[in-house]
């Protein structure tokens, strides 16, 4: 359904930019207009999920057509299900930590580019969240990094240099990628429209006379490198926790929950729609026709799932320092998150959704807890820190609700995306990913209760503070962003049912991406596949009698009266027997009132091949001629 309020989404923040970079070293002015920007986004992207929620499944899908050209040819801008509960999550983040910055930025770091850099990194994520081809995909990743780029050094710290050079390396080094990727999609498609290349995929899977081009999931596996660098799946994670332990805390925040959830999107979004189809179609639980999945990709996203969840949650527990618990925790988190992806299920897709949008509010909040705690402390250091409990009690509260959501613990928001993940790959027998998800769990709740252990419950350590008051009175403006993005946690935890809602269409939107297809590329897109799916699930007789071999027939035995009737007998009655594999033989004797006993004479499955029109008598197999 055509919506162009949809491209406000990115209209928005690239404005906002522009006004802040003319209100430079305007500071007041400048934090009005970021604030307006995040509100007027965040309330946009809801109002367009909750029509999104209640409409028919034809009209859940809003799509905003650039310049008047129609997909594929031109600029598709996509609002979905998923996309739109990742945006809202996306503004909900940058508006509690850019609130929270007011209090715990260094003025002289504020009072240049930061407005209008975090203006232009939301740009970027939105655009990533929808745009509905893979060259504006890659447009909108640079657009996201270049602003992370500058958000990584602007400190100019000399730590902060050393792990941005390697952040920007890499990053630079997967984009290299991404485009060649891009440019191999376009010379086996044609196209690099993600609609109109999840039409042609479903066409070869429906179509048993097509295979996939040659080096398909080679290109599959080049994506998944590319995503999973940007998302910090295993093995490509160690760019992550050097990187957010350099920056500002308020900036680490918004780091930790958008950047690598971009990543994770666009695996989720490509890969059940394109990239993990192995060319064959099949039927789900609902007893719908959908893809078949390559068993390569497959293998590496569950690897990736269970070392990103198990080896990223040990070094998790190693550590002690908060700033670096937390950092590490982001890439175990994510785990879960390809654990989703890995199961394929529109369940598991919902719970991955599910799980992507608490994850990026709660480790959001989590971060900025640990600014206000550095404040009291002076240092995120665990030896350091010590009788937060006693000197800010809701401080404490508001830690302990965003660690116990990360944990999981019902009914907090991380407790059902997990319940889901966990249970579906219980359901499709990945049950080695299932124990590995429950035992991450656990571990995450042992380092989330070791940074209250010796920051809340141990005796006051702290050597730079003596005047908690004095820290509250500084920090107010760090204290509403917590308060904000903690009470949208409780929300999805105590409302999971309204969320989950939204996130069961999108999974449903993923594995059967017929609602997703038609929307962006107009009603009769899907029709061809339909065609496939219906000659397919019933082919016709004369399809039948062309595609198998013809049976042996036997008239020893049999009289001139007999063999008079077999000569007479009608072709398209003779086609009928016809058995579908070549092993089969099948002996024909004729009765004197023309019935056809067919029996079988040698089978390597031990059954003959099942036809409406065969049925069993006392002395065989009879086809009866309708």
């Amino acid at each position: 359904m055509t919506d162009h309020r949809i491209i406000l989404l990115c209209v928005i923040p690239l404005v906002a930019s522009l006004v802040s970079i003319a209100l430079i070293n305007r500071r007041a002015w400048s934090r009005l207009v970021g604030v307006l920007s995040f509100t007027m986004m965040l309330g946009l992207a809801f109002s367009l999920v909750l029509k999104i929620t209640d409409a028919p499944e034809e009209q859940s899908v809003l799509v905003s057509q650039m310049g008047g050209w129609t997909a594929p040819f031109g600029i598709s801008i996509i609002f979905d299900s998923l996309s739109g509960l990742l945006i809202c999550a996306a503004a909900a983040v940058g508006l509690g930590a850019y609130i929270h910055s007011f209090s715990i930025l260094d003025p002289r770091t504020e009072r240049r580019y930061y407005h209008p850099l975090m203006q232009m990194l939301m740009f970027g994520v939105n655009l990533s969240f929808m745009t509905g081809d893979l060259f504006n995909l890659f447009v909108a990743f640079e657009i996201m990094l270049m602003a992370s780029y500058a958000l990584l050094v602007i400190g100019t710290s000399l730590k902060q240099l050393r792990q941005a050079y390697k952040y920007i390396l890499l990053n630079v080094l997967a984009s290299t990628i991404f485009l060649m990727g891009a440019g191999m999609v376009y010379g086996m498609f044609g196209t690099l429209n993600i609609a109109d290349l999840a039409r042609i995929i479903a066409e070869i899977e429906a179509d048993p006379t097509r295979q996939l081009p040659a080096g398909f999931n080679a290109l599959a596996v080049m994506f998944l490198l590319v995503f999973g660098l940007k998302g910090a799946f295993f093995p490509l994670w160690f760019w992550l926790p050097d990187t957010y332990y350099t920056i500002p805390i308020s900036i680490a925040g918004l780091f930790g929950g958008l950047l690598t959830k971009v990543g994770v999107y666009t695996v989720a979004r490509l890969f059940p729609l394109i990239f993990s189809s192995n060319g064959d179609m099949m039927t789900n639980s609902a007893g719908q026709w959908v893809g078949g999945t390559s068993s390569v990709i497959m293998i590496i996203l569950a690897v990736a799932a269970a070392f990103t969840m198990f080896l990223a949650v040990l070094g998790a527990v190693s550590q002690h320092n908060v700033r670096k618990i937390l950092a590490v925790h982001v890439i175990s988190q994510v785990g879960y998150m390809v654990f989703g992806i890995a199961v394929m299920s529109g369940h598991a897709l919902a719970g991955c959704a599910f799980y992507m949008v608490q994850h990026m509010v709660v480790k959001c909040a989590l971060f900025l807890c640990c600014g206000v705690m550095e404040k009291h402390a002076g240092t995120d250091d665990l030896d350091s820190l010590g009788g937060l409990l006693k000197r800010d009690w809701p401080l404490a509260v508001l830690f302990f609700i965003a660690a116990m959501s990360l944990v999981g613990l019902p009914p907090l928001s991380g407790f059902f995306g997990k319940m889901v993940i966990i249970r579906e790959g219980f359901a499709e027998d990945l049950w080695i990913l299932g124990v590995i998800g429950l035992v991450t769990g656990a571990l995450t709740l042992l380092s989330m209760l070791k940074i209250w252990s010796y920051g809340y419950w141990n005796p006051d350590k702290a050597p730079t503070v003596s005047q908690p008051q004095a820290v509250k009175s500084s920090c107010r403006s760090a204290y509403a962003g917590i308060v904000m993005l903690v009470g949208f946690a409780l929300f999805l935890g105590f409302g999971a049912e309204a969320v989950y809602k939204v996130a069961n269409r999108a999974g449903e939107q993923l594995e059967n991406p017929k609602t997703y297809i038609t929307a962006v590329l107009g009603e009769g897109a899907y029709e061809q596949v339909d065609v496939l799916i219906a000659a397919r699930t019933v082919e016709p007789e004369e399809q039948v009698a062309e595609s198998i071999a013809a049976p042996q027939v036997s008239t020893e035995e049999t009289g001139p009266e007999d063999e008079q009737a077999a000569s007479e007998l009608p072709q398209d009655l003779a086609k009928r027997l016809i058995v579908e594999n070549p092993p089969y033989t099948v002996s024909i004797p004729l009765g004197k009132h023309g019935s056809i006993i067919a029996e079988q004479a040698v089978s390597t499955q031990g059954a003959l091949w099942p036809m409406p029109w065969i049925t069993q008598t006392d002395t065989g197999w009879e086809v009866i001629e309708e």
